[in-house]
């Protein structure tokens, strides 16, 4: 029996025993240009698996994603891959909630280290559940408001990598990629597609900011559905 994938004349085999959502998630990941061995592969099932027990006490994920947690959670997720840098980066998600995008990052990415932020216990109980599970070395949770984070010197330039999927407005990203970026580090945020006039507007109302835009990356691949921005923007050296 042969499984379709990707809406074009890709197909996988599929063999007795093999979870269908995994083989979704490593072939859409390989079209990202990520590489998911057997391993990641063994990590990302349990998690899809915890996710959804816990949504069905807890508001995790909209209840109308929980078919499509390979794409529209995991893979989504995984457009950011290309763009985080260097290999072993300090990167903070902002927003974390679920552990999107900064747990299947992580996963993919075993290197980076990884600091999740979100203010909501239920979540962080959740978020700290499964990297015990899933024994994720160098990744762990922060919970608190951003707002009380930047009172303190403790999280100032302390990270590679500020990460955000449509969490926050850029107009209130952008000074918290100024806190916690190093000179030179990454701000990086996943939008839907119309995301200019935001992006304008952030870049217009901060122009003493440090964070200036580096690229737009377009993402339009018919089985993460519809198209959208990853902004990548940096700050000074």
């Amino acid at each position: 029996m042969k499984l379709f994938v990707c809406g074009d004349d890709r197909f996988l085999l599929f063999l007795p025993g093999m979870n269908p959502d995994m083989l979704l998630l490593q072939e859409g990941a390989r079209i990202l240009g990520v590489e998911l061995s057997a391993e990641q592969l063994a990590l990302f099932d349990p998690y899809r698996r915890e996710l959804l027990t816990w949504n069905a006490r807890t508001n995790l994920i909209s209840k109308n994603t929980e078919g499509q947690i390979a794409t529209r959670h995991f893979l989504d997720s995984l457009t950011a891959a290309a763009h985080i840098h260097p290999e072993n980066a300090r990167m903070i998600d902002i927003g974390a909630g679920a552990g999107f995008p900064g747990l299947p990052l992580k996963i993919a990415l075993p290197s980076i280290q990884l600091c999740l932020l979100e203010t909501n216990r239920k979540k962080v109980s959740f978020l700290k559940h499964i990297i015990r599970l899933l024994h994720l070395g160098g990744a762990f949770t922060l919970q608190d408001r951003t707002e009380n984070v930047v009172r303190t010197e403790e999280w100032r330039k302390k990270f590679d990598v500020v990460i955000s999927r449509a969490s926050l407005k850029l107009h209130d990203l952008m000074p918290l990629g100024e806190y916690f970026l190093v000179p030179g580090g990454l701000l990086i945020t996943l939008k839907g597609q119309e995301v200019l006039a935001e992006l304008e507007a952030a870049l217009r109302d901060q122009k003493t900011s440090q964070i200036y835009q580096l690229y737009q990356h377009d993402i339009d691949l018919e089985f993460l559905g519809p198209p959208r921005k990853i902004i990548i923007l940096q700050k000074a050296k």
